[in-house]
């Protein structure tokens, strides 16, 4: 593992470099930017699974999302026997259950500006907890203190340095140093990114060419009943 001022102090190594000549606020964008670059070459980095519970809050149809989630994988209403809901876009929730009064419990559900919206749009006495599953968002470590390590697995950690020490010599125009580095810092993800991403378990084998086809929505219909006045 490295830290912030680890991976500082190697970039000057490298560069043969002192404080005065490359400094942190020269590193530090360099670090950043081979950061974002690094984590773009995956979506569903393992380090950043996470679980959170949301809460629909009594008399609403809503529930705020996590302020750090990035993409979902699953809703489950840990009340109703752990059901998982199934997403379905806004524009079909609003045509198969807008406007109407139900009782029962959601099925589905969509998300519009962080926010989760339940389909039918039930309401409860007493708030109710989903289980939310899926990807959070990196954290902001460049800007934390020099002992924070970059949020992301540690096979990780090393090529951010060499991605500075890349811009680092481009800086100096040393194009042939640039060009070794960058070259490097891309070898090295690539490496590391097929490591993490390796599945820790039996993965079943695969005979015969996938097909393609239409897949329906594929909803299972519930029962409930429409309140009337």
């Amino acid at each position: 593992m490295a830290t912030l001022a680890d991976l500082r102090s190697y970039v000057r190594r490298q560069t043969e470099t002192t404080s005065s000549e490359l400094t942190d606020t020269t590193i530090d964008p360099y670090l950043l930017e081979g950061f974002n670059r690094t984590i773009a070459a995956e979506n569903q980095w393992p380090f950043y699974e996470e679980t959170w519970t949301v809460t629909q809050t009594a008399g609403d149809t809503t529930a705020p999302l996590p302020t750090d989630l990035r993409d979902i994988l699953s809703l489950v209403d840990t009340e109703n026997n752990s059901f998982r809901l199934t997403m379905i876009d806004y524009e079909s929730g609003e045509n198969d259950y807008f406007g109407a009064l139900v009782s029962g419990e959601a099925q589905e559900y969509s998300v519009w500006k962080d926010t989760i919206q339940f389909w039918p749009m039930v309401t409860f006495s007493v708030d109710r907890d989903y289980r939310l599953r899926g990807y959070r968002e990196p954290t902001n470590w460049i800007s934390g203190p020099s002992t924070t390590e970059p949020d992301c697995d540690s096979r990780l950690h090393l090529p951010l340095a060499h991605y500075a020490i890349a811009l680092a010599y481009a800086k100096q125009e040393d194009e042939t140093l640039e060009r070794t580095y960058m070259e490097r810092w891309q070898k090295d993800v690539e490496m590391a990114r097929k490591a993490i991403m390796d599945p820790a378990h039996h993965r079943p084998l695969m005979m015969g060419p996938r097909r393609w086809g239409r897949v329906g929505r594929g909803r299972t219909r519930f029962n409930y009943s429409i309140d009337t006045p």
